[in-house]
This record gives C-alpha cells, structure tokens and sequence, in this order.
C-alpha cells in the first residue's frame, strides 16, 4: 500500500454489511504492533455479551494479496469465544471484537470504521518499545531485525485517528502502559464509553496456549504465545531503550524518532482516557 492515498469514507458492501449484521455490537481494537492489544482484546473476551473474537482480518490483504471476499469469509467465522471463558459457556450476547494493524487494514481502516457499532478504540505504547519488541520478535524466528517502516505502523495509525477527528467518528487512545499498569483506572471508563460493564474479575483469564490466531500457516504464531498462555494483565516492566539502540542502517534511528514525536503529540490528546493520577503528557 501506498502512503499516498487519502481514506474515504464509505458504506460497507452488502455482502460484508450482511455478514457484520449477524453481530449484536462490533468493537474494533487498531493498534501498531507489539503495544498489547492482543492483551486488551482478551479483557473483552470476559465480557458476557461478547460471543466472538477475530483476529487481524485484514493480515491477508497486506502480506497475501487477498481480496475483501477473504476478510468478508474471516468475519463470517469468528472464534468462539464460549469455551475459553473463565466461566464456561458465560456469553449471552452476540458481539464481535476486531482487532487490527494499522498497516494491515490500509486503505479498508473507513470499512473497518464503518464495521464498529461502538467508538474505536486506538492503542498506543512507547514506540521504542514497540518496535524494539518487533525487531527482538522477528529475530527470534531467523528473519531480519529491520522490518519496512510501514509496518511500525504509526504513521497510519496518526492518519487513521486524523481521519476519525475529520470524519465526526468516535474513538478513543489507549496507551497500553496505563492500561497494563493502572487497569482499574483506566479500563471502567473505557468499557463505560462502550457501553459494557466493568468489573475487576474481567482482568483475570484461563489460558489457552492452543488457541490459533494466526492467519498466515503458522508464521506469526510465536507472537501470541506468551498472551494466550497468560492468566492475566502483565505489567508493564520493560526498560525503555535509548534512541542510539536502534541501528543507523535504513534509517532506523531517525524513524523510530518520528514515531516517538507522533506518540508523544498523540499522548495528550482529548480523545485519550488516562489514569486520574497522570495529568501531563507521556514521556
């Protein structure tokens, strides 16, 4: 995808809009990588009302070359989240989470907009922890460390939430630190803004090692082994690195610089729900 582009705003097709018809509420989670939303999508998955989960429908598009007709057939076979609840068979509801990159999604973020029947929730974490996250996580199955910048994702990301502000939709910033760290702060307003309920035993899960997410045969797998073997919210512990730890090579440094200027101008936005005890802008 070129950066070029300007979204548009658009009705879903009447094959996709039958399909999300079947959902009682959708929320859409869109978030760069390695910033924990697979995470705060699996608080969603304690909800009662919350039936179904899909994983990165439009992953496919980008590193495949598919079509919408595969993210229509993905939508239309969500995972069940019944069994994996930690209380069986605990959804008396039918609604659907989707969470997504925002370099996957491209230039579809207006139809995945369009999906959402509830503001979408936009994920942020300090992008030297991001992606110093995502080149450890490429290393750690033999592929390069230096990824096309695209996929950082935050420049999208920046543009996805100005096109929200311009188009009149609601959304919300979530930086994944607040939530991981102060959740009972920052996560009953959120779910409140949704327009779910909010309780502590939502932040507690079984884990589901086996659990499949990944939409390429296997070659994202190792990214979701720890969270689908967690039982829980992780604080956040890592150390954020210095600029001078990412290579010169490719422009890596200046990039992930520009990425942290975007962070840091998004962190005090009016759409972001903080912790009540931070009241000045991130780092």
């Amino acid at each position: 995808m070129q950066m070029g582009h300007e979204f548009q705003k658009t009705q879903l097709p009447r094959s996709l809009a039958a399909v999300v018809e079947r959902y009682s509420e959708v929320y859409t989670i869109v978030s760069p990588p390695r910033c924990s939303s697979t995470a705060l999508a699996r608080v969603f998955w304690e909800q009662r009302s919350v039936r179904y989960y899909r994983h990165e429908p439009f992953e496919t598009t980008y590193y495949s070359g598919e079509s919408l007709a595969d993210v229509e057939r993905k939508l239309a076979a969500p995972l069940d989240l019944r069994s994996l609840k930690n209380i069986p068979a605990a959804a008396d509801g039918r609604a659907l989470v989707i969470k997504e990159m925002p370099y996957q999604v491209g230039e579809n973020f207006p139809l995945l907009a369009a999906m959402a029947t509830r503001p979408v929730v936009f994920l942020m974490r300090d992008p030297r922890l991001s992606i110093a996250s995502r080149m450890r996580k490429k290393q750690e199955v033999g592929d390069s460390p230096l990824f096309p910048h695209i996929e950082s994702g935050w420049d999208l990301w920046r543009r996805q939430i100005e096109w929200c502000r311009q188009e009149g939709v609601e959304h919300h910033l979530i930086d994944s630190t607040d939530f991981r760290n102060r959740p009972l702060e920052v996560l009953p307003e959120l779910f409140g803004s949704l327009r779910l309920p909010f309780e502590a035993s939502l932040l507690a899960w079984r884990a589901c090692p086996e659990v499949e997410l990944d939409n390429l045969g296997g070659r994202h797998r190792h990214l979701y082994r720890a969270v689908l073997s967690s039982s829980g919210i992780q604080p956040e512990l890592s150390e954020i690195p210095p600029l001078d730890f990412f290579p010169t090579e490719e422009g890596w440094r200046d990039h992930v610089e520009h990425c942290l200027a975007i962070y840091r101008g998004m962190s005090d936005s009016a759409a972001r729900i903080r912790p009540v005890s931070i009241s000045s802008p991130a780092r």
